[in-house]
Parts: C-alpha cells; structure tokens; sequence
C-alpha cells in the first residue's frame, strides 16, 4: 500500500483521545478478543471488572504500555482519494480528451460507496488483588474513523460529457470518534450455593472526541482531518458492570459496558460542514465461556447486542454496525512461551473475518511481552504490543 493509509492510522494513534468501547489487550487481541472470561487480572478493567477478583493470591502487577492499530481499506480507498486530485487536475487541463474524461470519471465510479475503517489505541493499568476487594485502575484511550466519500452522478455525467464542473459536487468525508477512559475496576468474590462467583464494577471518567473532515473531492488529504476547526469534545461519566463464575477449568463472564448512553454531535453546520453527524454510545452486553488451565486456554465471546455508531438525518447511509463472535486459544510452552490464535466473525457482515496470531514471553513470570497480529487481506492489517511486570 501507499504511505497515505499508514499516515492517516498513525494520526489516529497520536491524537489528544484515544479510547471506545473497545479495548486494546495484546494477549486477548490474539485470542480473537475473546476476553471476557478469558482475560487476566492486569488487563480485567478493559474486558470484564469482575476476572479483577478471579485469582486473589496474584501478585501486584503493572501492565503498561499497550498500543495497538488497525486498519481496514481492501479497496484502497485512501489512495484513491488522494490521488484523484492530480488525476482530475489533468482532466480540467485537457478536458476535451476522451482519455482524460474515462480516467476520471473511472476514479470517481471507483471510489462510489466505498469505506475504509480505522481504529487504534493506547492504554495502561495498575492492579492491586487482594482477599477481599481487589483493584485496577486503568487509563485507556481507543479511536476508530469510518472514510467515506459522498460521490455526485452529476459529476461523472459532467466530466463523460467534457464539462469542467465550476466546483464539484462529491465529497471527501473521514468521521473518526475517541474516548478516553480513566477508571477504577473493583471486585470482589461471593460464595453461593457453594460456588464462588466473582462480581465487579468500574466507575469512570469518559472524554469523548467527534472529528468530521469534509472536503471537495479532489482537495482530499489523509493528514488533514484532525484539524481543530474538525473537533468538538465533551465530558461525561459512565459505568461497567461484570461478573465471572468458575468451577474447576471452566469459566462463564458476562460484561456489560457502558450503561449510561451518551449522543455526541460533529462539529455543526457551516462554510465547511454540510452535515451535523451524531455518534452514539450505547450499552454494549456481552457474555464469554472459557477452558482455563496453567497449559491451555479456549474462550469465545458474543455480543448480545448490536453496536451502532455514527447516524445522519440525510446523505448515504453509514455502514458501522457491528455485532461480534470471538474464538481464541492460547497454548503456554515450558510456562514462559505463549503461543495464541483466534477468529473474529461480524454477524452483521460489516466486517470481513479476521484471523487473528500472538506471542508471548514471559521469563521467570515477572516481565511479560506480548504481541498480537490481525491477518485480514493485503490492504487490511493490526497489530498490537503491550509489556507487563509482576512482583
């Protein structure tokens, strides 16, 4: 791929909130993200507050830093948009010759509803179990961005036919939403019926970031979206909820995340913007079973629910929604090599599968390095990294 894709997910890594209702674990990231009962007590906070309290006797740990990116353009979109403006450059130049009027109308057919989606994040977290109520506080941000032009019939009709447009109609749009997440998990197990059922919650701070970039088409520049005049911004609080049994190897969570739901807007209508966008945050509910021994690990995740983001009162229409199934396994060699791999499956079809790989190390059970890849096609990829300590 051109380098126009990999700067526009580096800008999503380094803007001032990263975070959602997703979360970035290296070791569950290569486990297909099945993380709700699966997930260790380092990283519960990002998955299910409860597995905070699952293992007790574990040590004082630190799990920073995690950063992962994703990015799925299997048409690639991004490249297309940002090299129209000199193949429509050399269109109004010569705008009677037939090759110039198929070029570019070609490249403005090609890119018709089209997308592109990219994701990364950042986090951290300090956890402190315990025999009674056991803690995580955790700092963790996550964006994601849909690229979706807005092409004109009228355009491609107008340049088949050798007229040069006094301004075109199609548009270049990126909408990209950030949240960052400042939270404390706690646990802490009851005993019922003879069974030890772990429950948690997490309180936290949420700051959420709506972007919209809106260019003619021809104007598109990857790198330009997160400019100010793009960005509003709001405070907000919110609430997860989780809850975790285990009897012998087997393991059963269910998290539910984001129970205060929130409506953030773009940026409102001006010279720049033609449309206000609205994203949403809603509940997310998800439930996890999980094969847990000191050798190998089997879990699954499904979302109850649906997950809807960015919603318009016109204009095409927004394909975001997801609706997940996550399979992964993790096999620990001589107890300090962790191989792992797992499957994500949209059920919405928003998302082609993706076959997902990790490794990880982890001497003397004090340092921990994961790594995590996601295989998806040859212009879609992800990544993650994160390090650990216990003591």
């Amino acid at each position: 791929m051109k380098k126009s894709l990999l700067a526009l997910s580096i800008a999503l890594m380094s803007m001032p909130a990263l975070a959602a209702n997703y979360s970035i674990d290296s070791r569950i990231d290569a486990m297909g993200g099945a993380g709700t009962a699966a997930s260790d007590y380092l990283s519960a906070g990002f998955h299910n507050p409860a597995l905070v309290a699952m293992d007790p006797t574990s040590s004082f740990g630190v799990l920073f830093p995690v950063v992962g990116l994703q990015a799925r353009d299997p048409d690639e979109l991004v490249d297309s948009l940002e090299d129209f403006g000199e193949i429509y450059d050399a269109y109004t130049a010569n705008p009677t010759d037939q090759a110039n009027q198929t070029a570019t109308a070609n490249a403005l057919s090609n890119v018709q509803n089209k997308l592109a989606y990219l994701n990364g994040g950042i986090g951290g977290a300090i956890t402190i179990p315990t025999s009674t109520v056991s803690g995580t506080f955790f700092v963790k941000g996550y964006t994601e961005a849909v690229v979706m032009p807005e092409i004109e019939q009228s355009d491609i009709d107008a340049i088949n036919n050798g007229v040069v447009p006094a301004t075109l109609g199609s548009k270049g749009r990126v909408l990209a939403f950030g949240v960052v997440d400042v939270g404390l998990a706690l646990a802490s197990n009851l005993e019922f019926a003879g069974q030890r059922i772990a429950i948690g919650i997490t309180p936290k701070s949420q700051q959420y970031y709506t972007y919209h970039y809106e260019v003619n088409v021809d104007n598109f520049e990857g790198d330009d979206w997160d400019s100010d005049v793009n960005q509003t911004e709001e405070s907000a609080f919110n609430v997860d909820l989780g809850a975790a049994w285990q009897t012998g190897p087997f393991r059963l969570g269910f998290a539910a995340k984001n129970l205060i739901s929130h409506e953030i807007n773009t940026v409102p209508v001006s010279g720049i913007h033609s449309r206000v966008y609205t994203y949403h945050i809603e509940p997310l509910y998800t439930v996890g079973g999980a094969f847990v021994t000191d050798l190998f690990v089997a879990a699954i995740d499904v979302d109850l629910n649906e997950q809807k983001r960015f919603s318009a009162p016109g204009g095409p229409a927004i394909v975001d929604n997801t609706q997940l199934v996550r399979l992964g396994a993790e096999f620990n060699a001589l107890g300090w090599v962790q191989m792992r791999a797992g499957y994500i499956n949209d059920l919405e079809d928003t998302l082609d599968g993706t076959v997902t790989l990790g490794l990880g190390l982890s001497p003397f059970n004090t340092v921990n390095l994961d790594l995590a890849a996601q295989l998806i096609d040859s212009n879609s990829y992800g990544g993650s990294v994160q390090l650990a300590f216990t003591f």
